[in-house]
């Protein structure tokens, strides 16, 4: 079983990608990782580095406290 932080993070950047329309590839071109990678974090296979969360915050609008609330909120269900 894979990390419940880990999880919701990936939740929330999962979100993020569906509203925008985009696919793996495109985020994973845009940000300068693989599709392989972006897949891994938003299953919350991959421990993300503070600095690559930044990264999808910034591709993404939003910021890392927007990821805490929804991992809290998550945490707490």
């Amino acid at each position: 079983m894979y990390n419940d932080y880990y999880v919701a993070m990936g939740m929330f950047f999962k979100e993020k990608r569906h509203s925008k329309g985009l696919t793996f590839e495109q985020v994973g071109n845009s940000i300068g990782k693989s599709k392989a990678w972006y897949y891994d974090v938003e299953r919350g296979r991959n421990k993300i580095f503070l600095k690559d969360a930044k990264l999808l915050c910034d591709f993404y609008g939003c910021t890392l406290n927007d990821v805490q609330e929804f991992i809290d909120n998550y945490q707490q269900e």
